[in-house]
């Protein structure tokens, strides 16, 4: 087994977190170092008892139909998956024996009617409802597999494990990111989310249009900034000590207004949680918008409860946390236990902080 096929087949691996087709020329690259008839990637719905193929190298569509339909369902390596843990191998030959492979129903009226003789799997994953493996399959013209082949392989599960994790993670953010972007498009107001740097991680048309007027000079292009967008976007994505709130009049040659507010967007948020580092979420209310109630916004942008958002709102009048408590007829510790709740969504650390990004939030919403 020479390093360049191994290097290409690692590499096939990591490409295929995004292009299928690498992935399965990687496993056909394996295929072939093992000397295989058909290699695939099983998933072991253990839930429902289902096993579906999938990346199958060599395919004969009838032998992995019959396997899915109708074989899966006593096939003999269930019986000794429970024992594996990830990057095990299951071995017909030396795990079921020559002796009972020979007299198996899934040898005798499945396999050998394929031509084939022996396989084995590998558990790559095992989650609480699913599991995945890599398996291989030889001919009856073949060699049983044998401890020494999949021995020759062990090189290559680490990476095969790390590249479904990553391909997992991909597919996740992915998701996140769609979610979030429709999220957003349904706020009657710009939303943008940026780095310390300023770059522009996620938008609304609205927020995308005025990420091309904001400029670190502290000028929007016709629009004029009445605080620089640079140093408040730093501010906000303080490591240690961001700025609650921060608020800037942007005003064009019109004479046309817009209120912009940039916030500290705290890591435990949905649109931050990917980037695992600090961002800034920057609101922008053009004057003679349609107002904008900020309990919706509380709801849509932060994921508040309606119970938070009731108490959130009743801070943001001024209240205290007896009095609000008092109005909302419920316990001093309800109201406690809601507050720790909203520090944590909101990422303000005391109540100060939060009365403050509420109170300017609740004015730029309304274009004061």
């Amino acid at each position: 087994m020479d390093q360049t096929s191994m290097h290409g087949a690692i590499r096939g691996l990591y490409e295929g977190i995004l292009d299928p087709g690498a992935w399965h020329k990687s496993l056909c690259a394996l295929t072939d170092m093992a000397g295989s008839a058909h290699a695939s990637m099983m998933v072991w719905d253990t839930v429902r008892d289902q096993v579906t193929v999938n990346e199958i190298v060599n395919p004969v569509p009838e032998l992995f139909t019959a396997y899915e339909k109708e074989y899966q369902a006593i096939d003999p390596a269930k019986i000794f998956a429970p024992r594996l843990v990830p990057g095990a191998w299951y071995i017909d030959a030396r795990d079921l024996g020559p002796q009972g492979m020979a007299r198996h129903p899934f040898y005798c009226d499945f396999f050998n009617r394929f031509d084939l003789r022996s396989y084995v799997a590998c558990l790559v994953e095992r989650q609480p409802h699913y599991e995945v493996y890599f398996s291989m399959q030889r001919a009856l013209s073949q060699d049983a597999f044998s401890g020494e082949d999949t021995r020759a392989l062990d090189w290559v599960v680490p990476h095969m494990r790390s590249a479904i994790a990553l391909r997992e993670r991909t597919l996740g953010l992915s998701a996140l990111a769609s979610v979030s972007a429709r999220l957003l498009e349904r706020l009657a107001f710009a939303v943008a989310v940026y780095t310390p740097e300023r770059h522009l991680l996620l938008a609304n048309t609205a927020g995308e249009r005025w990420a091309r007027r904001l400029d670190p000079t502290g000028k929007t292009g016709d629009w004029r900034l009445s605080r620089g967008f640079a140093e408040m976007v730093q501010a906000a994505c303080h490591p240690n000590q961001p700025q609650a709130a921060q608020a800037a009049r942007a005003t064009d040659k019109t004479g046309a207004t817009a209120e912009v507010l940039v916030l500290p967007l705290p890591p435990t948020h949905i649109l931050a949680a990917s980037w695992q580092q600090p961002a800034a979420l920057v609101v922008v209310h053009e004057a003679g918008a349609p107002s904008v109630l900020l309990d919706t916004v509380l709801r849509e942008l932060y994921g508040l409860t309606p119970a938070e958002t009731r108490l959130a709102t009743r801070l943001a009048c001024g209240e205290g946390l007896p009095e609000a408590s008092r109005q909302m007829r419920i316990r001093h510790e309800t109201a406690r236990t809601q507050l720790k709740s909203i520090f944590l969504k909101t990422g303000c650390g005391s109540q100060a902080r939060l009365t403050q990004m509420l109170t300017r939030l609740a004015a730029t919403l309304e274009g004061g």
